[in-house]
């Protein structure tokens, strides 16, 4: 569990257009975004106490090198097993890096945090690679944009997935509050753990290419391929206002997270698919869309969340 000093964020804020964009992250924990607001309107669900007790996903945290769940805790790369695991323990999900402590350096409309992974820090018993993980957090005109870059520095392949877990905050009913995903398909499941089948949307309850209400919408599933270009979707009827989420190309997958009787819905963006580094070796390269980084290699992505009106 976090002490409240981990927990200790660093604000960041800018006007644009007559707007007020304000952020918090903490990067003593995860260097995770924990507050995003927009003239006064918090849309981060973000349970501060709950984490001091134990509860331990709230805000917007970061995954990697594994983002949401892997099958047995372990996975073979090039002919080495690897089994996820920190301070002795197995870990399943979420990855390895959401309760870290980074380092950073805040400017006013921004904080650079870095995670440097090497045979001395905890991270690496689970994830044997020599690398550095940086993260961007800069307000972008009405909103905030998110960007990630791991560095190999390794003499080995560096094979990795990151993606992003926020929790967006509810303004209004279930039915004043609808969901859109540029995503045509979903993956087949085995106790929310992606087997390597996939099913097109289209004609079934899980199809958010169009913005659906959240009211009976119970859902936590995968979504690929997203849209090359598109933009996911919340609009908050009772707000007038809409959450866009954009994405670089790195980002392949989507998962909703609908859980009943929440006063928040996940809309997450991952690079890779959950359990990918078992999915490739069983033939589905595709759609694990794992990625790698060659020694030396930098590889980078980003995800955006802009605030507009729904008046045009």
């Amino acid at each position: 569990m976090p002490t409240r000093e981990q927990l200790t964020p660093v604000t960041i804020a800018a006007d644009h257009g007559g707007h007020h964009v304000q952020a918090q992250v903490t990067p003593g924990f995860g260097a995770n975004l924990v507050s995003l607001s927009v003239d006064g309107t918090e849309f981060i669900h973000y349970d501060a106490e709950g984490l001091l007790a134990g509860r331990s996903f709230t805000g917007a945290f970061n995954m990697f090198p594994t983002p949401c769940r892997l099958d047995g805790c372990s996975y073979v790369f090039e002919g080495r097993r690897i089994v996820q695991q920190k301070h002795g323990e197995s870990v399943f999900i979420h990855g390895l890096v959401r309760d870290e402590d980074f380092a950073f350096r805040a400017e006013p409309d921004r904080i650079t945090s870095w995670l440097d992974i090497g045979p001395a820090h905890a991270a690496y018993a689970g994830f044997p690679f020599t690398c550095r993980l940086t993260l961007v957090h800069a307000i972008e005109g009405q909103g905030l944009r998110v960007s990630f870059a791991v560095e190999n520095l390794d003499t080995r392949r560096l094979p990795f997935g990151y993606g992003i877990h926020p929790f967006w905050r509810l303004h209004g009913a279930r039915d004043q509050v609808s969901v859109r995903v540029p995503c045509e398909r979903t993956l087949e499941l085995a106790q929310l753990v992606p087997t390597g089948g996939s099913v097109p949307v289209a004609g079934t309850p899980l199809d958010l290419r169009v913005g659906r209400p959240l009211a009976g919408l119970f859902v936590d599933n995968v979504y690929w391929p997203r849209e090359p270009g598109a933009d996911a979707e919340v609009t908050f009827a009772a707000l007038g206002q809409r959450l866009l989420i954009s994405a670089s190309e790195a980002f392949a997958h989507m998962i909703v997270y609908a859980p009943e009787g929440q006063d928040f819905v996940c809309v997450e963006n991952l690079t890779t698919c959950p359990n990918a580094p078992n999915l490739v070796p069983a033939g589905h390269a595709e759609m694990a869309h794992m990625l790698v980084a060659q020694p030396g290699e930098r590889v980078e992505g980003w995800v955006r969340y802009s605030i507009a009106s729904t008046v045009a």
